[in-house]
């Protein structure tokens, strides 16, 4: 007992200058009240109208939006692997993530990635808890999202020796998981501590903080059957790896790293202003009078304050706030100046009013990457080190069992999975201005012959380029061949289903036979050429690369129009027999 609480208090006081950095990242995230400080006594100061900026508020919602939109691509391979194996294997990743994310709902959690998200932006580092067994012939598959504010943990030469979670429950929910459990006093909370080394896993009801001592209950051990303590702890590339003493304080920083101090800056100044114009409706007044400091104030005016002041008197004037305004205003822009550097640009806030290059529009981009892809990857990384350990736990469980969407799920075999293999996971976020400026590089890329596969892959980050090359060349033996869009364009009235389309679908039918009677039967050089065959034509960018934008889209194509609907060429054949047929009876 003495000796795992002794290990957490330890821990704590370690951790504890993280612990006071992410607490100040915490109260900007959830725009905790400003209060101007009193600058000789350190207390609130009174008189004053206080503003609380929401500009990081903004920015962490802004950020985690750019991030939830990213779209993940799942990449397999092996030496010795198929295809086949390889899709197999990155199902089975998709789908045990489906099934994750379904028991986290229960919980009330949007999903991993979306925990995730918010602990890379404003905790900077993510942790979870990873077991699964066998429940009556039901695998069981759980994780536990771990805040890194409540964790602690001790990394031996190799890997992971202790770690301790912390959670806070109500006298209730720990009553109904541990009946035996005692809290301290009459309290309505407590803290639930489960703490894993190699050897066991020991879970501990004690006071919400240490400060009362290293007193608690042990409410149950059970034996740790992995080879490993079963935690994911993954930080983020940004901050500080140095060794100074406290240098934990800046390792694995949150997106408030650049700016951290500024926005109390940002936020008195505001207060200035706002209590500088609440002054101008209720000035301070001084007045002036014989017996200059020890007279007897006069009756109240509409300010808020009256000053006595020596002899030479003027009466009762006002004390004028017009030099302390401009410089507050001019130091105000350029707060706001470092905090837009540090943060994100105008054109992710859609504030920007001019138009940009494609260059232009890349350059901010790469700018907003240095704030989101150190997040990003470590994500990646989490997720590929939650794959492994699930991997593991799979194979070594023996495990078969159904996972996916309802309707859709698939079994999967521990044998499946037991092959030696690479996963990978590549995220790219998506915004209108991003895809403009990567269409622009994409088209000059295929003009100079850089392949398709790799402009897809590199530039446009598809998460399937092969598929959009095999889609694209469908659609080129559409415009190519007629009678290949007309049997595409059957099979989708057919799997349409009603009366009406199977009709269709049948005229379609002879018409293809028709034109296939036609093709096979007159000369070569007799064969007409296919109404939907188009001329290649140089693609339009839709900004320029190097100038400035001018705000005008692409010009329409003299050739627009070209490309025959499969319903408009069936009209066409119609009106075609009808003017033989009457031709034959005239």
């Amino acid at each position: 007992m003495a000796d795992t609480f002794e290990w957490i208090k330890d821990a704590t006081e370690e951790f504890s200058p993280l612990y006071n950095r992410m607490d100040k990242d915490r109260d900007l995230y959830n725009m905790i009240e400003y209060q101007l400080k009193d600058i000789e006594t350190g207390k609130p100061a009174k008189d004053v109208a206080n503003i609380t900026m929401n500009d990081p508020k903004v920015f962490a919602d802004k950020a985690q939006a750019f991030m939830n939109e990213a779209s993940m691509q799942t990449i397999v391979t092996g030496r010795h692997l198929q295809d086949s194996e390889t899709t197999i294997i990155e199902s089975f990743d998709k789908d045990i993530r489906y099934n994750i994310d379904q028991q986290l709902m229960v919980r009330d959690i949007t999903s991993l990635y979306s925990f995730l998200v918010e602990q890379t932006c404003i905790r900077g580092t993510a942790a979870a808890r990873y077991v699964s067994w066998d429940d009556d012939g039901n695998f069981v598959p759980d994780l536990l999202p771990c805040d890194s504010r409540y964790l602690v943990y001790e990394y031996g030469r190799k890997d992971l020796l202790k770690v301790g979670f912390r959670t806070t429950r109500t006298k209730g929910a720990i009553l109904e998981e541990y009946p035996n459990a005692v809290l301290p006093g009459n309290a309505k909370k407590a803290a639930v501590w489960e703490v894993w080394d190699k050897e066991k896993c020991e879970i501990w009801v004690s006071d919400p903080s240490l400060v009362t001592g290293i007193q608690g209950q042990q409410v149950k051990e059970k034996e740790n059957i992995f080879d490993y303590v079963p935690f994911i702890i993954q930080g983020v590339g940004a901050g500080s790896m140095l060794q100074d003493e406290g240098a934990i304080e800046h390792r694995h920083e949150s997106i408030f790293a650049s700016n951290r101090l500024l926005y109390d800056q940002l936020s008195m100044l505001a207060t200035i202003l706002n209590t500088l114009n609440y002054m101008s409706f209720n000035r301070v007044h001084m007045w002036e009078s014989e017996a200059g400091t020890t007279a007897k104030k006069p009756p109240k005016p509409t300010g808020r304050k009256t000053i006595p002041i020596d002899k030479n008197t003027r009466g009762l004037f006002p004390v004028e706030l017009t030099d302390i305004k401009n410089a507050t205003r001019l130091f105000y822009a350029l707060i706001l100046g470092a905090i837009q550097r540090g943060s994100l640009s105008n054109i992710d806030y859609g504030n920007l009013t001019f138009p940009l290059s494609a260059v232009a529009i890349k350059g901010l981009q790469s700018s907003k990457e240095t704030i989101f892809w150190p997040r990003v990857d470590s994500i990646a990384w989490f997720y590929r080190k939650l794959h492994y350990m699930i991997k593991d736990q799979y194979i070594k469980g023996g495990y078969s069992a159904e996972l996916g969407e309802e309707g859709l799920e698939k079994t999967y075999n521990a044998v499946d999975l037991d092959k030696k293999y690479k996963i990978e996971y590549k995220f790219h976020t998506v915004s209108p201005e991003d895809d403009i400026a990567n269409y622009a590089v994409a088209q000059q890329a295929l003009a100079v012959g850089i392949s398709r596969h790799t402009v897809y892959t590199k530039n446009l980050k598809f998460e399937d380029p092969d598929g959009e090359i095999m889609e694209g060349r469908a659609e080129r033996a559409e415009q190519l061949d007629p009678i290949v869009a007309l049997f595409r364009y059957a099979h989708a009235l057919i799997e349409k289903g009603d009366d009406q389309s199977l009709m269709e679908s049948r005229l379609i039918k002879d018409q293809i036979m028709r034109l296939l009677r036609q093709r096979y039967a007159a000369p070569l050089e007799q064969q007409e050429e296919s109404p939907l065959k188009t001329r290649e034509k140089a693609p339009q960018s839709l900004v320029p690369l190097m100038e400035g934008g001018g705000g005008r889209g692409a010009p329409a194509s003299k050739e627009e129009g070209d490309t025959i609907v499969p319903e408009e060429m069936l009209r066409r054949e119609e009106r075609r027999d009808e003017a033989v047929r009457k031709s034959e009876v005239e």
